[in-house]
């Protein structure tokens, strides 16, 4: 009887001593490190450092260049519900109506660890237009508050992307010569000698000529060029025409005459009253010798 006794009375001292889980409810539980959502940015190509863009400026050209990068939001615990991240995206001395953002707000979905794909991109630089030196700039992504239960927080690390932009000095433009016909297309009328082998353009050392026939020619620049003039070279003043005829053309088919001009000599340079912006441009002997030929065909250009 005393033993049994003694039992119960240790037995109840252990309880007392021991507190009691069976009151708990899951609502009075804490949230703990162990079932958060931590949010945070995370590069579309993470494993690669974070790129930094260069623009160019140009006189008359204004700046060339644009920024395009890709990133996503993360979380390393997925969540039940959605979760809503508000994004900013700020770079000093450029305004953020030219700053894109293909969404503002990203969504990482019940279930789900990471949001679709964001392109943050610049194309717009107004903005920097009256900067003439050299100067840089840094594009801050940002998260900018989350909508989510309370267990889904911001990230010790990565809530921020930083992207360099570098503008260079505006460059002044000039008058060149362009003496690379290699880099352009060139045409030739049929029935001249040497077309597809020729000085002209650089396809080799032959000249293009041809008797008793004003010659003409087109070229294509492959791109838009800014031309101030052009010079030929031809054999001797003997084979080289007296006055031509100069014409644009937006579409390499139908042609705008910029103007005739009598010219004389073995090298001939035209320069124009006006810059003239074309990719297209066909040359046309008007006045010309028995026989006419043209070894060389340069441009002066606004670059």
């Amino acid at each position: 009887m005393k033993k049994a006794f003694r039992l119960l009375t240790i037995a109840g001292l252990i309880g007392l001593l021991i507190p009691s889980f069976s009151s708990c409810t899951d609502d009075e539980d804490p949230i703990s490190e162990w079932n958060m959502s931590y949010v945070s940015l995370l590069p579309a190509d993470y494993l690669k450092p974070t790129p930094s863009f260069t623009l160019k400026h140009v006189e008359e050209e204004g700046i060339e260049g644009s920024v395009e990068y890709q990133f996503m939001v993360t979380v390393q615990k997925a969540s039940n519900q959605d979760i809503k991240v508000n994004l900013a995206a700020i770079c000093d001395g450029i305004s953020e109506e030219n700053i894109d953002l293909t969404t503002k707000t990203a969504v990482i979905k019940a279930g789900s660890t990471n949001s679709e794909m964001i392109t943050v991109s610049i194309n717009n630089w107004d903005d920097l237009s009256s900067v003439k030196e050299a100067a840089d700039y840094t594009l801050n992504i940002k998260i900018n508050g989350i909508e989510a239960s309370p267990e889904v927080i911001p990230s010790d690390f990565r809530q921020e992307i930083s992207i360099k932009i570098s503008k260079g000095a505006e460059r002044k433009k000039q008058e060149v010569l362009l003496t690379d016909p290699k880099k352009w297309m060139f045409t030739f009328m049929e029935g001249v000698e040497n077309a597809g082998s020729n000085s002209v353009a650089g396809t080799g050392s032959a000249d293009v000529a041809i008797n008793n026939t004003p010659l003409w020619l087109t070229v294509d620049f492959i791109e838009k060029k800014t031309l101030t003039g052009i010079q030929t070279r031809h054999w001797a003043s003997s084979y080289a025409p007296t006055k031509i005829e100069l014409f644009t053309s937006e579409d390499n088919a139908k042609w705008t005459s910029i103007g005739e001009f009598t010219t004389s000599g073995q090298t001939q340079t035209i320069k124009f009253e006006e810059r003239i912006k074309t990719r297209y441009l066909k040359y046309q002997m008007i006045t010309i010798p028995p026989r006419v030929d043209i070894t060389k065909f340069n441009v002066y250009s606004w670059e």
